[in-house]
């Protein structure tokens, strides 16, 4: 399989002179083979699975059931996708990101793709943003589970009218924004070090290096007035 993406990579560089379409450029084509490989992996969708499981645990039987809030309000939706983006995303984003340019070395392919007329900046640019395509994919499945939850409702559970621009707007911001300097941060180590541990065992390390700042830094800060 990545092989085959490898060869479509190739076939498009080896014609990248006398391309004028966007969509059939080199950096284009290694955005698609990433996503294809992807696409044939098993963790992005176990990552999909667990995000939607996780959806729904909150919506009957998060805080919104006990406390009658209603589980749509923009207030609910809100804390669900920043306690989302704090407590899943740290360590499973380096699952996706941290070896999207491992695997070509590994399997020994990165002699045939550098042989064509692929700029390095094509190819990390590509790699880094299809992966972070699928990413934000998996990611996904968390809000759109609660969206068609909305649907549904149980004999204690709040349910304000149907909405979906808060789950939008809200995943764009708290969710993909919070998380694209961590993506980078993922993918740089990944690649400089070419070793996916590494990049698991920062991400591991994320909630103590948080929980320290909030210890050492930020509880000599004034309260708000």
């Amino acid at each position: 399989m990545l092989r085959r993406s490898c060869h479509a990579i190739c076939a498009f560089g080896a014609e990248s002179s006398a391309m004028t379409n966007p969509l059939q450029t080199p950096f284009a084509a290694v955005f698609q083979a990433e996503v294809l490989v992807n696409s044939r992996r098993i963790a992005p969708y176990a990552l999909a699975i667990l995000f939607a499981a996780y959806a729904v645990l909150l919506w009957g039987w998060g805080p919104a059931v006990q406390l009658g809030w209603a589980t749509n309000s923009d207030y609910n939706i809100l804390r669900n996708l920043q306690g989302f983006s704090f407590l899943a995303l740290p360590i499973f984003n380096a699952v996706i990101m941290s070896d999207p340019v491992i695997r070509d070395f590994r399997v020994e392919i990165d002699p045939l793709i550098f042989s064509k007329p692929i700029s390095r900046l094509s190819y990390l640019l590509g790699k880094f943003l299809g992966s972070l395509f699928v990413l934000v994919c998996c990611q996904a499945a968390f809000p759109l589970t609660l969206f068609v939850l909305q649907a549904f409702r149980t004999s204690n559970m709040v349910v304000q009218p149907f909405q979906a621009f808060p789950y939008f707007k809200h995943f764009l911001f708290f969710v993909v924004g919070s998380q694209l300097v961590l993506t980078a941060f993922y993918f740089t180590v990944g690649t400089l070090m070419r070793n996916a541990k590494i990049a698991y065992g920062l991400a591991v390390c994320f909630y103590p290096l948080y929980i320290s700042y909030g210890v050492l830094f930020l509880k000599d800060l004034p309260p708000r007035s």
